[in-house]
């Protein structure tokens, strides 16, 4: 423990911490006896886990700056640091703004960029540079290296270099003598590919964005580790290996307390000897292989002398330590009062630890480490194509020098396969040659040495995993209350629940039904636990989380920047009509087939099932799972600002026609609700559209008596009545038009229940069942689906965005287009707006989550996942949204950006399509480009309709007749 003598000082929490220059605050902290660091959303304390800036568990305030990751902050001298509270409240005028804001970011072409620096990326980096490339590496530490060549941090550290760190060193001495630019300290958190097929990768540093444009990419970002979900995983002084050992070589940390270092493989044994080494009490070391067989340890020798011998001098070191090694075992559950006080271990013989027959150890540090998972987000993000491992998971499509199914992307080491260090390095080498030869650089020498080495160090990782061969870890012994969602606080109990109650077959499903994957670190520690309790990874890359920017959380400001605006809707092509995944079954007949399980569809269906009739709906995906499922969940009751005036995409009569519809239909969500016994997440807040100009004032009273006339209530209020509506909007604004009725809504929780309704009254749902076809059959119709042919008597075309490709099918021209537009969303903040907001001359919705995040959009256009085919959002429309969202809420400045997500929305007229189509009577469409807010009333109005030929309301406006000639 340093005495501050030669090193510095901070404040944590008030208290004096000694540490010394170059530490991380984690490490720091953790030496000074100091484990809790935040609270987790379910009131629980927490701690640094992963130690790279991965699971977010360990953010502070630092300066008054929120949400920064102690294990990646370093220390400074008279630091200000305290806990992160649950929910930061960004008007506290003790925290300041994150991120100067960007005016543009600078754009830095090259030949090659290389992401991430540690031995495959510098291996990379230094052969493409080697044939004359120019390349640019860049890694998010504030020293290259990486996990295996972490470079000491600390002047005593670096006096005390082992040899893995002097090859690093070396290695890292030999990239920049070569004249590689190393840009340090550098998160990529967005990548696309423009307009001119240039790839454009969006990466942040010292605050400010930077555009990097190579003409090849390899993506070396390594593996983060696994640790396994069981009870206690989520206490203080609970982390992974991994993170121990950077506390350790790195900072030169020794956390406080007895450590217990548990899991698999030959790391473990590592971590375990460094800390005997640096004057640690390791109280043992838990494996889960059983001790090394003597064939497998020759077999080890022979594949490699040299690093055979060495693992066996690591573990003679502990066993001369007196350090217990307890091989065929696992930890089964750790426990504390609010930190890691005691841990249970059992042995294992067949895969399944018996609890009855566990040992509890006192330990204060527990270091779990499970093995790796590849970081390749980047390269989903890209779309390029990943396929079945053979052991479950998928992996990403490569060609023997790394190159990918997109050709100008290479992905080299763990990033791609776990493979160690060596592996990595060559494939690095392997990777960085064969992009300068694509570019048309001369690459000096030929590559079948270095061919030859890899299969050396393969084979040689093949030897030492049959040694720490075990069975994975049981993730069933975990108790009901286990977070297995560490950001969300899910509990193992609440996901089952969820998958029986709802028969959940995927991920995404269980995701929007739950919350689990939704927080900071983006599903990377749930995501394999939550596939497992689905029976496993399908294979399917569609069937896992879909990768979005920013790829990890982000100030908003270092994103935003102002873009060019349009009006209304900006139509896109629509992603292909898939056939499904669902295999050929018997014919099924139903009086009424309804083609959409979107909002609209879901409540066609249960009103129908309500009024008697035999109704089927037929979905391509899952029900929720397209733009009913991707919608912000605001409740709009007020014309948006391009929905009036000049800038209308049509004639404005349309949408002000739609407005009573948009009452009565807000009434109808709560009068389900109410009758449902549900909790739909509703609240009528009111919505306000802020003007900031005297054209902006005159446009809102113009629209407001266009409102009034059809019977919603808006007023015009000045702006101190603004002001003490909303204080933290900016003081730019001169008054707002009110409207009472609007409000916000939770579509993942009450479309579900729609469906469980609609489900309770009698309707089904045939799921991942596109249609193919459809066809004319006596008086009814023969639908053809990719789960077999259906029989109906009449059709609703409920299909969203894909209205048009059904009418199709049927010979008529249903004028629906694709819209696809983007929403993001913050991290959780103390309650700071109450209505729902929108701009008069700008494309903004914002509005305030009941967890706490802002949930922002307004049409700023989308593109489309290359892999999914879903929407995904664009980065300038990323950067343009939250310039806007900023502009109007300035306290935004304080947090960080989270995730964002995009859906297929709706361009028609302004106004629905309802009714029967008079060209193919038996035909209704169900259609509205307000969908969530209109879905239910769309579905009652239907289902009158189909069933009694009438509805209470006239609804001649809304028939497709208005488009036919």
């Amino acid at each position: 423990m340093p005495d501050g003598s030669h090193g510095l000082a901070f404040s944590f929490e008030g208290r004096r911490i000694a540490a010394v220059p170059g530490q991380s605050l984690a490490a720091a902290l953790a030496a000074a006896g100091e484990l809790t660091l935040g609270t987790g959303k379910d009131g629980s304390p927490r701690g640094a886990f992963c130690g790279m800036g991965v699971c977010h568990d360990c953010l502070v305030v630092v300066d008054g700056r929120a949400g920064r990751r102690a294990c990646m902050t370093k220390v400074r001298d008279g630091l200000a640091v305290t806990r992160q509270p649950l929910r930061p409240d960004p008007r506290d005028p003790a925290l300041r703004a994150l991120a100067m804001p960007t005016i543009a970011p600078s754009e830095r072409a090259c030949d090659v960029l290389v992401v991430g620096a540690g031995p495959a990326g510098l291996a990379a980096a230094l052969a493409a540079r080697g044939a004359g490339a120019s390349v640019i590496l860049v890694d998010e530490r504030v020293s290259p290296g990486g996990q295996y060549y972490k470079q000491p941090a600390t002047e005593d550290e670096r006096g005390r270099m082992d040899a893995q760190a002097r090859a690093g060193a070396a290695l890292i001495a030999r990239t920049l003598a070569a004249g590689v630019e190393v840009l340090d300290g550098t998160a990529v958190w967005g990548a696309e590919r423009g307009r001119d097929g240039r790839l454009r990768i969006a990466a942040l540093r010292d605050g400010t964005g930077l555009a990097l444009v190579p003409r090849a990419l390899v993506v070396a970002t390594g593996a983060f580790e696994r640790a396994p979900v069981l009870s206690g995983w989520t206490l203080p002084g609970v982390m992974t290996a991994g993170a121990l050992q950077t506390m350790l070589r790195a900072d030169g940390a020794v956390p406080r307390g007895r450590i217990l270092v548990a899991g698999n493989g030959p790391l473990n044994l590592q971590v375990a000897a460094e800390a005997v080494r640096r004057g640690a009490r390791v109280v043992g070391v838990v494996e889960a292989a059983p001790a090394p067989a003597q064939a497998a340890s020759l077999a080890l020798l022979r594949a490699d002398p040299k690093l055979a011998i060495v693992g066996a001098a690591t573990v003679a070191r502990l066993r001369a330590a007196g350090v217990p090694v307890h091989w065929g075992c696992r930890v089964v559950g750790i426990a504390g009062a609010d930190r890691a006080e005691r841990v249970r271990i059992a042995r294992h013989d067949d895969g399944t630890a018996e609890v009855s027959q566990t040992v509890e150890i006192v330990a204060d540090i527990v270091a779990m480490g499970e093995g790796f998972s590849p970081a390749d987000e980047l390269p989903r993000l890209l779309g390029c194509r990943r396929v079945p491992d053979g052991r479950g998971d998928l992996r990403t499509l490569r060609d023997p020098d790394g190159r990918s199914s997109l050709p100008d992307v290479f992905v080299a080491g763990e990033a791609g396969r776990f493979g160690g260090a060596r592996v990595a390095e060559a494939e690095g080498q392997l990777a960085g040659r064969a992009a300068a030869r694509d570019l048309g650089h001369e690459v000096p020498g030929r590559d079948d040495a270095l061919r030859r080495s890899l299969a050396r160090h393969e084979t040689f990782q093949a030897a030492l995993w049959r040694v720490f061969a075990a069975p994975a870890p049981d993730l069933v012994r975990a108790d009901a209350s286990t977070a297995v969602c560490r950001c969300e606080a899910v509990t193992l109990g609440q996901i089952r629940d969820a998958i029986a109650r709802h028969a959940v077959a995927d991920l995404p499903t269980l995701k929007r039904l739950t919350r689990a994957g939704m927080g900071r670190c983006q599903g990377r520690y749930c995501a394999e636990a939550l596939a497992g309790l689905l029976g496993g990874s399908t294979g399917d890359e569609r069937a896992g989380f879909a990768p979005q920017a920013p790829l990890r959380p982000v100030p908003l400001m270092a994103l935003a920047a102002e873009q060019p605006e349009w009006s209304g809707h900006r139509r896109s092509l629509l992603p292909a009509w898939h056939g499904g995944d669902g295999a050929a079954e018997a014919p099924r007949n139903t009086e009424v087939a309804v083609i959409g399980a979107g909002i609209a569809g879901l409540s066609t269906a249960l009103f129908l099932a309500r009024a008697g009739r035999d109704v089927l709906v037929i979905e391509r995906s899952e029900p929720n799972a397209l733009a009913s499922g991707g919608n912000a969940g605001s409740l709009h009751a007020q014309l948006l600002s391009f929905d009036h005036g000049a800038r209308a995409a049509g004639v404005a009569g349309p949408a002000a026609r739609t407005l009573p519809l948009q009452r009565d239909a807000i009434a109808l969500w709560a009068a389900l609700q109410d009758e449902f016994g549900a909790d739909f997440e509703m609240a009528m807040t009111g919505g306000l559209m802020v003007a900031e100009t005297e054209r902006d004032l005159a446009f809102l009273a113009a629209k407001a008596a266009v409102e009034r006339a059809q019977g919603v209530e808006t007023e015009l209020i000045d702006a101190a009545a603004l002001r003490r509506r909303e204080p933290a909007l900016s003081e730019r604004f001169l008054g707002a038009a009110f409207c009472a009725a609007e409000g916000k809504i939770n579509p993942l929780v009450a479309t579900q229940a729609i469906l469980e309704a609609a489900a309770a009254a009698g309707a089904r749902v045939l799921r991942r069942a596109a249609v193919t076809a459809i066809a004319r059959e006596g008086s009814g119709f023969r639908i053809e689906t990719a789960r077999g042919p259906v029989r109906a008597g009449k059709v609703v075309d409920a299909a969203g965005a894909f209205a048009a490709v059904v009418g199709r099918m049927l010979g008529v021209d249903v004028p629906v287009h694709g819209a696809p537009l983007q929403m993001v969303v913050t991290e959780p903040a103390a309650p700071t707006i109450r209505h729902l907001v929108a701009h008069a001359d700008r494309h903004l919705t914002l509005k305030q989550a009941g967890n706490g995040a802002f949930i922002i959009g307004g049409g700023w256009t989308a593109g489309l996942d290359p892999v999914h085919r879903h929407p995904r959002p664009l980065l300038a429309s990323l950067a343009g949204n939250l310039w806007v969202a900023q502009r109007v809420v300035p306290c935004l400045d304080r947090l960080h950006v989270v995730r964002s997500w995009a859906a297929m929305n709706i361009d028609i007229d302004g106004a629905p399509i309802l009714g029967e189509d008079p060209r193919v009577p038996g035909l209704f469409h169900a259609v509205t480009s307000n969908g969530y807010t209109l879905g239910p009333i769309v579905g009652r109005i239907t289902a009158d309709l189909v069933d009694r030929g009438a509805t209470d309301r006239d609804v001649s406006g809304f028939s497709i007749a208005r488009f036919i000639g």
